[in-house]
């Protein structure tokens, strides 16, 4: 008991400094649907959680339109040097453009920026975590905010709560017409913790 005590105080001690960042750029926010979402995604790559590269796949250029239009008075240094192991995985990846036009596809254009949101998704996609995790976001539930906000209808169709990057690699599955899984149904399945499990 007193271990988990401790756990939850030095985590709480760590995302401090996360908060405080979120809590100033939102202070700067331009009112947009991805802002709470972008100032998250920031202060993970900041704090150097999740597997995104400096400019979130988006390019610098793209990047800098993306900070600029949510943050406009944000004066945000990228690096001048990109982490070469970022850039090879990325290049790898061969699902990554699948990812990005199964996102897109599905995107609300009336959402600003859910395109570019896309992108930055797909990438996260390529992390060894949950997909939370890897996108440097605080909790799962801010993924799952980001999703409905930007892809509602792939949103709508995870309606038992799968695990996004399980979730979306099996959307590409189906869309392919390849068969993922063997079990007749979900509760069936011997797999069905790593599919459906808590993420913490």
């Amino acid at each position: 008991m007193a271990d988990m005590s401790v756990q939850r105080s030095i985590r709480n001690r760590s995302d401090g400094p996360r908060e405080a960042m979120v809590e100033h750029l939102m202070s700067r926010a331009q009112g947009l649907a991805n802002d709470a979402t972008l100032a998250s995604l920031l202060a993970g790559w900041t704090m150097g959680r999740g597997c995104l590269p400096a400019d979130f796949g988006l390019g610098r250029e793209g990047f800098a339109l993306r900070v600029a239009e949510h943050f406009p008075e944000l004066a945000w240094r990228q690096p001048t040097q990109f982490d070469a192991a970022v850039e090879e995985a990325r290049q790898r990846a061969l699902e990554m453009d699948d990812l990005v036009r199964l996102l897109q596809s599905n995107a609300d254009l009336e959402v600003a920026g859910s395109l570019d949101m896309a992108v930055i998704v797909a990438h996260g996609c390529l992390g060894g975590d949950h997909l939370w995790q890897d996108l440097g976001l605080a909790s799962r539930i801010e993924l799952g905010a980001l999703m409905k906000c930007n892809f509602p209808s792939l949103a709508a169709r995870n309606d038992r709560d799968m695990k996004w990057k399980k979730f979306l690699y099996r959307q590409l599955c189906e869309l392919e017409g390849l068969l993922i899984c063997r079990s007749p149904t979900c509760e069936a399945c011997s797999d069905f913790d790593a599919c459906f499990g808590p993420e913490d």
